[in-house]
């Protein structure tokens, strides 16, 4: 594993740490039993989740995010035997669910460093296509049903009247099923479609950064 998102999480809970204890505005504590926010990935961009958090216990508290993710990509080059111009065209859909429990070690939920198990269940659309210009070309498409789970460490702050700064490192894995169906053009004037399925497991580290509001 990396140890960029080790030192982004230690980073961002040591500054954290020192805006607070340094604050010179004595305020009453107020108790959060819900924080709503926003949640993306620093390695994947492409991605955001909305997430909720509700409190059900001094150091306990569950969660549900909504992952939607959008990457398009457009590329081309020259075939050097024919003079012509190759376009590619991928794009890929994602949406998904993260139901989480998150245990705190220190404070009070919603704030305070976490452990936290989560559930993923997420459906992506892949297509990608190849073609030569002013011509047809061949067409790729995957639909993949993904379950897996994750486990993260992690810590909350709540700043000034609610606004909450989270951050959160771990790994998981996922079982993805899918389904492949490619179409290539044949000469002279047919083409042929194919369809396969397979299955894959992906191991992977986790990042995670949002803010959002307690409440």
């Amino acid at each position: 594993m990396r140890v960029m998102p080790w030192l982004c999480l230690v980073l961002l809970s040591s500054a954290v740490a020192h805006a607070d204890s340094s604050s010179t505005v004595s305020t009453e504590a107020v108790p959060r039993e819900t924080v709503v926010g926003l949640a993306v990935n620093p390695m994947d961009w492409g991605s955001v989740m909305l997430e909720g958090e509700r409190v059900v216990g001094p150091h306990v508290s569950v969660g549900l995010g909504l992952l939607v993710g959008v990457h398009v990509s457009n590329g081309s080059r020259d075939l050097e035997t024919t003079e012509q111009r190759l376009e590619t065209r991928d794009a890929l859909f994602q949406l998904g669910a993260v139901p989480r429990v998150r245990f705190f070690l220190s404070g009070a939920a919603p704030e305070g460093l976490w452990v936290s198990p989560q559930l993923e269940v997420i459906h992506q659309w892949r297509r990608y296509e190849q073609f030569v210009v002013e011509d047809q070309g061949n067409e790729s498409s995957i639909r993949s049903l993904q379950l897996g789970g994750a486990a993260l460490v992690g810590y909350t702050a709540i700043l000034g009247r609610g606004l909450a700064v989270q951050a959160g490192v771990g790994a998981g894995v996922r079982h993805s099923s899918d389904q492949y169906e490619d179409r290539q053009q044949v000469l002279p004037d047919g083409e042929r479609n194919s369809t396969r399925k397979g299955r894959s497991w992906t191991f992977d580290e986790r990042l995670q950064v949002s803010l959002g509001w307690a409440f």
